[in-house]
C-alpha cells in the first residue's frame, strides 16, 4: 500500500498530470464563478427613514399637505462606482395644491450628500386642479457604498430628496415607483441597470439623543437604483494573472531536490511576481479600510506561494527524496488545488 501512495504521488506532480489539475480547477473555478455573477447580492444598507402612520400624526396634532414628488434622469455625466461620485441631468417634480403650500416653500428642497450644480426657475402648469412645477436639475451626490464583493460586486444606490425647512406634520411627500423614470437611451459602461425603488417618509436628527424633544423632523423620499456589473474583464484583470502566477509557479514540484535553481527560480518569482502586481490591483480597487473580495484572494496566494516556498527550500536543502517526502509533496500539491476551490466557494457563496 506505501508503494502504491508513493507511485501515485510521485506521478501526481508530473508535468502532464499537473495540466490536468489546472484543467479541473479552472473550470470548477469558472463554473462557480459564473454561478455568483448571475445573483445579485448588493451588501448597502437602506437610508434611515421612519414611517408616518396616523398614531404619530395625531401626537405632532398636525394636517400636513399631501405632496406628490417624482424625479426623472435624463443622463448620467459622471458615474463612478469605486470613486463614489455621481453627476446626472435630470427633471425634479412635485404636484401639489397651491392653496395650501407655496411654490417658494415647495423650491427649497435639497439633496442628502448632494450638491445641485444647476437648478432652473420651476416651470408651472395646472393638472387637475392641482398645481405642477418641475425644476431641471445637474446633482452631484454620493451614497454608501459596499465594496467587499469587489470585483464581483453589485450595489443599491440611494438618492434623497429632503425639505429641511418643513415639518412632516406641514408636508407628506408621497411618490410611487412609477414616479421615478431614467431615460431609455442611458448607456453605463460595465454596468446595468436592473431595478429601481421609491420610498417615502420623514428624516428625523437628534441633537440631543437623552432628549427627543431636542431634534429636527423633515420629509424625505428615496429614490434607490439597483446595478450589477456587466462583463467579465474586470475580473479577469484582476483574478487570472494571480491564479497563473501561483499554479505555473507549482511545477517546480517536477523538479528533483539537486535542481535548486529552477526550484527557487519558480517559488522566489512567484511570491515577487504576486507582490508586484498587488501594486495594479491596489490601483483599480476602491480605497477603503476593509478587505475586499479580491484582498481576500491575492493574501490566500501570497500566504500559499510563501507555503511552498519554505518547502522548496527544505527540499533543496535535504538534497533527495525520501517515500515519506514524495508522498508529503504529492498531498500538498493536492492539498493547494483544492484548499484553492473551497475558499472560492466560500468567498462567493457563505461569506458575508
Amino acid at each position: 500500500m506505501k508503494k502504491y501512495f508513493e507511485r501515485f504521488f510521485q506521478t501526481i506532480v508530473r508535468p502532464e498530470y499537473q495540466v490536468v489539475m489546472l484543467l479541473i480547477t479552472t473550470s470548477i473555478v469558472l463554473l462557480l464563478g459564473g454561478r455568483a455573477l448571475y445573483r445579485f447580492r448588493p451588501l448597502e444598507q437602506q437610508p434611515e427613514l421612519f414611517s408616518i402612520t396616523p398614531a404619530k400624526m395625531r401626537k405632532w396634532a398636525g394636517d400636513p399637505v399631501t405632496v406628490t414628488v417624482g424625479l426623472y434622469v435624463s443622463s448620467w455625466h459622471q458615474f463612478e462606482m469605486v470613486e463614489n461620485e455621481f453627476v446626472f441631468d435630470g427633471v425634479v417634480w412635485f404636484q401639489f395644491d397651491p392653496a395650501l403650500i407655496a411654490l417658494e416653500t415647495i423650491g427649497k428642497f435639497s439633496f442628502q450628500k448632494g450638491e445641485l450644480l444647476q437648478k432652473s426657475e420651476p416651470n408651472t402648469k395646472l393638472i387637475d386642479g392641482k398645481l405642477f412645477a418641475e425644476y431641471k436639475i445637474r446633482l452631484r451626490f454620493s451614497t454608501i457604498l459596499n465594496h467587499s464583493f469587489f470585483p464581483l460586486d453589485d450595489h443599491h444606490i440611494y438618492i434623497t430628496l429632503v425639505n429641511t425647512y418643513v415639518t412632516p406634520s406641514e408636508v407628506i411627500f408621497k411618490s410611487f415607483k412609477s414616479d421615478f423614470e431614467l431615460s431609455s437611451g442611458i448607456h453605463i459602461p460595465a454596468w446595468n441597470q436592473i431595478d429601481k425603488a421609491v420610498m417615502t417618509g420623514y428624516a428625523k436628527e437628534l441633537f440631543d439623543k437623552f432628549d427627543e424633544r431636542k431634534s429636527i423632523r423633515y420629509p424625505e423620499v428615496v429614490f434607490g437604483l439597483d446595478f450589477t456589473r456587466s462583463g467579465i474583464s474586470l475580473l479577469l484583470l484582476i483574478f487570472l494573472p494571480v491564479f497563473l502566477i501561483f499554479f505555473l509557479s507549482l511545477f517546480w514540484f517536477t523538479f528533483k531536490p539537486e535542481q535548486s535553481g529552477p526550484i527557487m527560480a519558480l517559488t522566489t518569482g512567484a511570491i515577487t511576481s504576486l507582490i508586484g502586481y498587488r501594486f495594479v490591483i491596489q490601483n483599480m480597487s476602491p480605497k477603503v479600510g476593509y478587505f475586499l473580495l479580491s484582498d481576500h484572494l491575492f493574501t490566500f496566494f501570497l500566504a500559499l506561494a510563501f507555503i511552498s516556498f519554505v518547502f522548496a527550500l527544505f527540499l533543496v536543502n535535504r538534497g533527495s527524496m525520501s517515500p515519506a517526502l514524495v508522498i508529503a509533496r504529492g498531498i500538498i500539491f493536492i492539498t493547494f488545488h483544492v484548499l484553492f476551490m473551497c475558499i472560492w466557494y466560500y468567498l462567493l457563496f457563505i461569506w458575508k
